[in-house]
């Protein structure tokens, strides 16, 4: 089986769409994660002079978000206020907002929330913020899930408007940040922050190569020959996703070592860089390898399964697409990859740390379950190919000689 691994990797080093996987892959290394805006988000709040950028009338210093409970209750209160008056509310729908009526119940369902968050304005200082966080959740809940209340979907940012809560702003941003630091939290985020915008690209480019691995042989018309070839299906089929599986793997676990090694170096982490490669190959093998697997799986079972490789594209397509939203949260079974899509809010990602590895040992599990199902077919095609030529040639056994003509004058 290894040496089958072995010219299966070589095969796959002569592939076009490989090298487009991998162009496709740094680019978007390169233009969503080592990026300037990311350094800015992984770095220390900039302490200035705060500036006005609105107008005299409605001044604007910038965005900020809830610190503690009662900034949290009362911008959640707003929001729910807002949607209630309007009687109507967001939803998301294949990715999409969209905007839907309130059902009676449902705006009950909000009357009772705002109620509950006025209780915690009266007294803030007894609730913590995992518990006004759960007020959204539970009305989210109430409205049938997906909604814009849904942990992780909205950030309940406010504009500020004032110089003096600009600089209590900025000073609790610094304030965080160091706390980060010290904690050890920074590197992880990065790593979290490095794997959700990975993971799209791990998500949807692999099917195109998995999906005609099998099919390769059909249209070199070198089926029937490895078909008449006394090779164990587990065998073949296995060593070419396993081979698959590695070329690629391999690709993101570079990319891995170059992300920890120029985060530590932009950042001035001195003396980090072998804690940031480590911890960023273990967020990559853990968080993006069982995407990348899955997709693999998931080409060759479904090219088996339709004997057309572009089924399984299409169906995959539409599996990344109702994935790709939230950017955080909701981390079922139905999810191709994880999206956390910030490299804060570890006390979130703690929270739901359980679910996230569940879903990620289910992929890896049915991974391993769509490739003995890919082998099954392959094998069953084999054995109706047999079975076709054994008539055939029967058939051909019984046919009578015709005798040329004139043969019995």
């Amino acid at each position: 089986m290894m040496a089958l691994i072995g010219k299966e990797m070589r095969m796959t080093l002569r592939s076009l769409v490989f090298y487009l996987f991998v162009i496709a892959s740094v680019f978007f290394y390169f233009t969503s994660y080592a990026t300037e805006e990311t350094w800015g988000e992984l770095g220390p709040p900039v302490i200035n002079t705060p500036q006005n950028m609105g107008i005299a009338e409605q001044s604007y210093y910038g965005w900020t978000f809830p610190g503690d409970t009662r900034s949290l209750a009362e911008q959640m209160k707003i929001h729910m206020q807002r949607d209630l008056n309007a009687g109507a509310g967001e939803k998301l729908r294949l990715g999409f907002p969209m905007e839907v009526e309130l059902d009676a119940g449902e705006k009950a369902a909000f009357t009772a929330a705002i109620s509950q968050l006025d209780k915690v304005l009266k007294d803030p200082g007894q609730y913590t913020m995992d518990e006004v966080y759960q007020i959204a959740e539970a009305l989210n809940s109430e409205l049938g899930g997906s909604s814009m209340y849904q942990q992780g979907v909205s950030n309940y940012g406010y504009a500020i408007t004032s110089v003096d809560e600009a600089m209590k702003a900025q000073q609790a941003q610094l304030a965080e940040y160091n706390a980060k630091v010290d904690g050890g939290e920074l590197l992880p985020g990065a790593a979290r922050y490095f794997s959700d915008y990975m993971s799209l690209p791990a998500g949807i480019f692999p099917v195109f190569l998995s999906a005609f691995l099998l099919l390769r042989d059909r249209s070199s018309r070198m089926n029937e020959l490895i078909y008449s070839r006394r090779v164990s299906p587990w065998v073949y089929v296995g060593s070419k996703f396993i081979a698959q599986g590695i070329m690629l793997s391999m690709v993101y676990l570079i990319l891995a070592v170059i992300g920890g090694w120029q985060t530590v170096d932009t950042l001035g982490f001195t003396g980090q860089t072998g804690q940031a490669i480590r911890t960023f190959l273990s967020y990559t093998a853990w968080w993006l390898l069982p995407t990348l697997w899955i997709s693999v799986a998931f080409g060759m079972f479904g090219s088996m399964l339709f004997r057309r490789g572009i089924v399984p594209i299409a169906l995959q397509i539409v599996w990344w697409f109702v994935s790709v939203l939230p950017l955080m949260g909701s981390y079922g079974l139905n999810r191709l990859f994880i999206r956390f899509n910030s490299p804060n809010d570890y006390n979130l990602y703690r929270g739901w740390a359980d679910e996230i590895a569940l879903n990620r040992s289910f992929y890896l599990l049915l991974a391993i379950l769509l490739t003995a199902g890919a082998a099954w077919l392959w094998e069953r095609n084999r054995s109706r190919l047999d079975s076709a030529q054994s008539i055939g040639k029967k058939k051909t056994k019984r046919t009578p000689a015709v005798p040329a003509p004139g043969a019995l004058r």
